[in-house]
């Protein structure tokens, strides 16, 4: 074929002599700038960039993502098959001319691009988006995923994109498809007609249910890891010619690379499809177990669970969680409202005052330890939250990395159980006792044992502390740091130093009927280390601040 052949071509697809020169002198040379096609072709460079504009608008130039934008022509393959999609009337035509005119284009063409370019391509309405995910679904060697909304659901199944994919999955059984959709009341009857196709032996497709709330969601369909599409829709119809619509294409490893892991992660937290039909269908919540490692995606889920609480929510923390749920309270909203909230937590010096400000708000419990801090709400949601680093300080009330979330229903029910027993061993703080919160004291020496007597008694007995008695009177208290500071630290031989003589006093008393915040504020006034709890004038149990 003749120059003037490919011309007659490029005229019949609606380009003009000057557009066919440019995109004649791309495919010869390669990619260029806009300033180098006006001065080979003798262009105004205005002219020339409104020419480029309307080639690109047409889909037969391409430009790169970088500054200077520079442009390279699309291969003349597709060129052809888009023409031919878009005007099947004159395909029999066209046929006759294809050989001949990729023939002579391949003999003028650049064969390959120096170094690997970012290239991106708007495509406008709806028809063409469509048109163009066909096309890399049809040419996908490997693995397409693809997210769409509710609505993109129906519009894409209208088009018949579905039933191509199935298709395609049953005869090319390496290319893996999976598919992020938001499953819901509107579009479950489409979603299961498709799934009715799927045979028994197809195993390459896969469905799973993630929320995309919004139609203006951007949709996007990756191929083989190489190229994306994202694309939106303008009205909630199912119109396929839809002009206002506009999509991206976009070749560029880096940015394709940052939306699948993006797709990946959704793709990993969504929900299996059969699981969503059935609650659709149901009406009961999926049940998941998940670990959430983002603090603010945990955050957003505490709050969202939390605002749809309807009748409890109940809680163990940290001696420090009390002072953190005081500084962000996230349950203060809840607190005049129907909504019962119970807190446990061990209650000592440093979280007291926040204690008491939040008992006036929820019932507190004091609870000897903590080993874990977890909530339950409504008897459903459970929350497990890891303690936080010694070198991290946080101001919330939990530490939000790697936060466990589960609604089965028996995990729920049985940690609901361990909670409602630590519940009621713990003690209100208006309630609580000096001696009901107190390690018992019942191993006792004389004041004129020997230092050396007292440390086998105390392993013996495997305590901390013993009580120093004379005459049947208690006198004092020593304890392992009594030891360790007044005896080996200083060197002293224990078996030459009596009780009398390293013994802690005196000994602050308060009746054992006072309660447990009485004793720790006396600790707190008087800046003493001790507080023994005395009845009927006998010593019953020591308090340590």
């Amino acid at each position: 074929m003749e120059e003037k052949g490919l011309y007659e071509f490029l005229d019949e697809i609606g380009l003009s002599k000057r557009k066919a020169d440019i995109y004649i002198y791309l495919s010869k040379k390669g990619v260029q700038k806009a300033q180098s096609v006006a001065t080979h072709l003798g262009i105004d460079r205005a002219q020339t960039y409104r020419l480029l504009r309307s080639l690109k608008q047409k889909g037969v130039v391409e430009e790169t993502i970088e500054s200077p934008t520079r442009y390279l022509a699309i291969p003349i393959e597709k060129l052809i098959e888009t023409y031919l999609k878009d005007r099947r009337s004159e395909i029999n035509n066209l046929e006759s001319e294809k050989t001949k005119i990729i023939d002579y284009f391949k003999s003028i063409s650049k064969k390959e691009i120096e170094t690997p370019m970012a290239r991106f391509q708007i495509i406008p309405g709806r028809n063409g988006i469509y048109s163009k995910i066909l096309q890399m679904v049809e040419e996908s060697k490997k693995e397409v995923s693809q997210i769409t909304t509710n609505l993109g659901v129906i519009q894409e199944d209208t088009f018949g994109l579905f039933d191509r994919i199935i298709d395609i999955a049953e005869e090319k059984k390496d290319i893996k498809f999976k598919i992020l959709a938001n499953i819901s009341r509107e579009n479950l009857k489409t979603i299961k007609n498709l799934l009715k196709r799927i045979s028994n032996n197809t195993n390459n497709i896969q469905w799973r249910h993630a929320i995309v709330a919004s139609s203006y969601y951007p949709r996007f369909i990756i191929k083989d890891n190489e190229e994306i599409l994202l694309y939106v829709s303008s009205k909630d119809d199912q119109i396929i010619s839809n002009k206002e619509d506009n999509g991206l294409w976009v070749a560029s490893k880096m940015f394709v690379s940052t939306l699948k892991a993006s797709f990946n992660e959704i793709w990993n937290n969504a929900v299996d499809i059969n699981d969503r039909i059935t609650e659709l269908e149901t009406g009961t919540p999926i049940e998941k177990t998940i670990i959430i490692k983002d603090p603010t995606k945990a955050q957003k889920k505490i709050v969202k669970i939390i605002k749809e609480t309807k009748n409890e929510i109940i809680l163990i923390l940290s001696s420090v969680g009390i002072n953190r749920l005081l500084k962000d309270n996230l349950f203060k909203e809840y607190s005049n409202k129907d909504i019962k909230i119970r807190i446990m937590a061990p209650i000592d010096l440093d979280n007291l005052n926040a204690a008491q400000e939040l008992s006036k708000l929820y019932k507190i419990k004091h609870v000897s330890i903590s080993y874990l801090t977890m909530m339950i709400v409504d008897r459903q949601h459970l929350f497990i939250f890891k303690a936080p680093p010694l070198n991290e300080k946080i101001n919330v009330p939990f530490y939000l990395t790697n936060m466990f979330y589960t609604n089965d229903k028996k995990y729920v029910e049985r940690t609901n159980q361990l909670l409602e027993d630590i519940w009621k061993r713990g003690t209100y703080l208006s309630d609580i006792g000096a001696v009901s919160s107190m390690e018992k004291f019942n191993v006792t020496v004389s004041d004129s044992d020997s230092i050396s007597e007292i440390i086998k008694i105390i392993i013996k007995n495997n305590v901390r502390s013993v009580l120093v008695t004379k005459n049947n009177q208690t006198i004092g208290i020593i304890d392992q740091k009594d030891i360790l500071t007044k005896i080996i630290k200083e060197n002293k031989d224990p078996n030459k130093i009596n009780a009398n003589e390293v013994m802690s006093v005196p000994i602050l008393t308060i009746n054992s009927d006072e309660s447990v915040i009485a004793a720790l504020k006396t600790i707190k006034e008087k800046k003493i280390p001790r507080l023994a709890v005395m009845k009927d004038g006998k010593f019953v149990a020591m308090l340590s601040s």
